[in-house]
């Protein structure tokens, strides 16, 4: 008997172990580990006492709701410790992780019930299956969903944790239900429903996945709409630059003929504010206008640039790059776009001067783009210390600094934010190419 227990406990550590590994191998495909921290080994200390042993005794002792409770929160508790992301998300994809887990072991439960009353009795046994289905969905949700940066608002997080929470609520009816009544087909109808549950919870990995891609596939048609103005606005620069060049051209005989006549009258005082009529009738005064030949950066820039200037803002840039660079244009627009959006709404509220001074330069493959601007007021960031809108439409414009990281990450590059000096602002980033 005694070694019957050992061998009993032994193979309840080695499950133990193995949820610890599906819990990993679940939370890994949504979210990164932070850095190791206390927060990071309390977290992964409560995984182990809660799977091996000593939680296992107290829920044994506990009614099936206050069991199911503890589960719950065990999990979220771990989750948010081990793992970066926003609270929502965490409590979304805790709660259907613990819902798969429940329904699998309902579902394994149900069919031995049905077809084998001794592997019922085995719970062992049902544990060890109910936990290879759970490895099934988890490798299979592995291989077709793709791990996206892309954040869904808390309003979404919070819609889909309904679903997941609800779903616990129904099997627990169905479960009670099934066995106090006494028809014949009770237990089956319960197996059906605990599949069509488990169905439903495996869904929300789907139904996350397309509002993530439909609310980036809505993030880059405002690149490229933003990006289609700013060209077009550019190639009108253009064309009007053109044109008064060749009315300069076609006047330029008339004006050497009068400048002509001054300097054979000795008259230079006259030379001088005749050439300087001449320039500003043709719009010729030295301009501070962007052109380095890509036309993203220039139109980009010569935008801000304008929206600055109109807003009292003294704009500084230095921009060193080449004609092409190795990096998509939606992808630099998205960035520099940003930043410089970013950069005229703190320097809009700035005491004082206000100003923007903008860096970008191109060497041995990679970018470096460092926007520098006065502000006023704090800082909002996550935990992660990475910067958060602070701007009351969060579907549309909390997706743009996330975004900056993201691309960031794409081409191995870094975001980096320096704002120790008082009430000045500079981000950094570095776009690594091939």
């Amino acid at each position: 008997m005694l070694v019957d227990k050992w061998v009993t406990e032994g193979i309840n550590i080695i499950l133990g172990l193995f949820t610890i590994f599906l819990f990993f191998l679940y939370f890994k495909i949504f979210f990164t580990m932070k850095k190791k921290s206390i927060q990071v080994f309390l977290g992964i200390a409560l995984l182990v006492v809660w799977q091996i042993g000593i939680l296992n005794i107290i829920g044994g002792t506990l009614a099936p709701i206050y069991n199911i409770g503890m589960t719950l929160v065990c999990t979220l508790v771990v989750a948010v410790n081990i793992f970066e992301g926003k609270f929502w998300k965490k409590c979304l994809f805790s709660i259907t992780f613990d819902a798969i887990w429940m329904l699998s072991e309902m579902l394994i439960n149900n069919m031995f019930m049905l077809y084998s009353e001794r592997l019922a009795n085995s719970q062992l046994f049902g544990s060890f299956i109910s936990k290879l289905l759970l490895f099934i969905v988890i490798v299979a949700l592995r291989k077709v969903i793709t791990t996206t940066s892309m954040e869904l608002p808390d309003s979404h997080n919070i819609l889909l944790v309904f679903i997941s929470a609800g779903s616990i609520y129904i099997m627990g009816t169905v479960f009670m239900l099934a066995y106090q009544s006494e028809w014949k087909y009770a237990e089956t109808f319960s197996l059906i429903s605990v599949a069509v549950l488990l169905f439903i919870n495996v869904l929300i990995f789907y139904i996350y996945r397309k509002l993530a891609d439909d609310l980036y596939v809505r993030q880059m048609n405002l690149v490229y709409e933003q990006q289609l103005e700013l060209s077009e606005r550019h190639q009108k620069e253009i064309e009007l630059s053109m044109q008064q060049m060749r009315d300069v051209r076609h006047n330029m005989r008339n004006d050497f003929v009068s400048i002509l006549a001054y300097a054979e009258k000795g008259e230079c005082g006259k030379i001088i504010g005749f050439v300087n009529d001449v320039m500003e009738n043709g719009n010729l005064k030295p301009s501070e206008g962007v052109n380095t030949g890509n036309t993203v950066i220039d139109s980009l820039v010569g935008y801000w640039r304008t929206t600055a200037e109109k807003e009292g803002i003294a704009f500084q840039s230095n921009l060193c790059i080449p004609v092409d660079i190795p990096f998509k244009s939606a992808d630099i627009s998205l960035i520099l776009g940003n930043l410089l959006e970013n950069a005229v709404e703190g320097a809009r509220k700035a005491d004082g001067k206000k100003y923007i001074r903008l860096k970008i330069k191109y060497d041995r493959s990679n970018l470096l783009i460092s926007v520098e601007n006065n502000y006023r007021g704090e800082l909002v960031k996550t935990k992660g210390k990475k910067l958060q809108t602070t701007k009351a439409d969060v579907l549309n414009h909390g997706i743009g600094l996330p975004s900056v990281y993201r691309v960031a990450e794409k081409y191995h590059g870094t975001v980096s934010v320096d704002d120790s000096v008082s009430n000045r602002f500079l981000i950094r980033t570095t776009l690594y190419g091939t």
